[in-house]
């Protein structure tokens, strides 16, 4: 791939045409600024601000810019930026994490970016682990646990805002499916597994999860965007991914539970916008929670 610059734009994006990349560059007098986001558009907050400042010797500035291409290609790719972001939906699929690893997990993109004062994960998971382990991490540019759904040998953790309440449920290898819902006016925590509700638990009252989150599946994130410990990875399926920011009502969680097509409004089963990472697999859902003795297969 090979960047191009174009010293008459006055604006900067980046996009795939046909498989190649073109950067555009913005030129102001003799210093380039280089704005390149993920979203591939200009703004201000986010993204890889470069600034070159070059000699106003214009055969100085051609060789400059041909060092620069080169440059910016590894900068952008460093940076993660070339990673291409999938949309789909997932309905029958499942996310399979093959073994123990530090580098492969599943970055989910929410639809909306907060900050929010209630909320509603639910998802299912399929694993015989015995150890620790890490369902949902969603990352905040202060708090690297500002939610958070993890596990421990016969208990289970929620984190809000790096705070955390446990709750006893028993380990098990049976397909789970798991909810959980928050709401900061009473800092009620509530945790269903397979349809049942937990004693209820009060954590980070009147606390608000902020903006801009980073949201991961198959890693922990000990901090923003990073940080990943293989011993706290998942190993297995996770399917059925969804998340609100209100809390849902036991009416609702029953039809989470029994697949009646209740989607997310921040994060979508059905209409999913993910990256990939490491070794991750798509795979048909083997067995669809619907909580009787038999099992039917839902490949096509």
């Amino acid at each position: 791939m090979i960047f191009t610059g174009n010293r008459s734009s006055q604006y900067c994006s980046w996009k795939r045409l046909g498989g190649v990349v073109g950067l555009y560059l913005a030129n102001f007098h003799e210093s380039f600024h280089i704005n390149i986001f993920r979203n591939g558009m200009c703004a201000v907050s986010t993204g890889l601000n470069i600034r070159f400042v070059l000699p106003s010797h214009s055969g100085v500035q051609a060789q400059k810019m041909e060092k620069m291409h080169v440059v910016i290609l590894i900068l952008a790719s460093a940076s993660g930026i070339l990673t291409q972001k999938t949309q789909k939906n997932m309905d029958g699929k499942v996310f399979l994490f093959p073994k123990e690893t530090s580098t492969s997990y599943v970055r989910l993109h929410p639809m909306k970016n907060g900050p929010l004062a209630n909320l509603t994960v639910c998802l299912k998971s399929h694993t015989d682990l015995a150890r620790t382990y890490t369902l949902f991490s969603l990352a905040t540019a202060t708090k690297d646990n500002d939610f958070l759904m993890y596990h421990y040998p016969n208990k289970f953790s929620i984190n809000v805002g790096n705070q955390q309440v446990n709750f006893n449920i028993p380990s098990t290898v049976e397909l789970r499916s798991i909810c959980v819902s928050w709401g900061s006016v009473t800092g009620e925590v509530v945790v269903w597994v397979n349809g049942n509700p937990y004693p209820r638990l009060i954590l980070m009252k009147g606390y608000n999860v902020n903006a801009n989150p980073i949201i991961i599946i198959g890693q922990d994130q000990d901090n923003y965007g990073g940080g990943f410990n293989a011993a706290q990875s998942f190993v297995g399926e996770i399917s059925d991914v969804h998340m609100w920011d209100r809390v849902l009502s036991s009416r609702e969680l029953m039809d989470v539970l029994y697949n009646r097509d209740l989607s997310g409004n921040v994060i979508n089963w059905y209409n999913l916008t993910y990256e990939m990472k490491g070794d991750v697999f798509i795979l048909p859902q083997l067995c669809k929670i619907n909580y009787r003795p038999d099992c039917y297969n839902t490949a096509t």
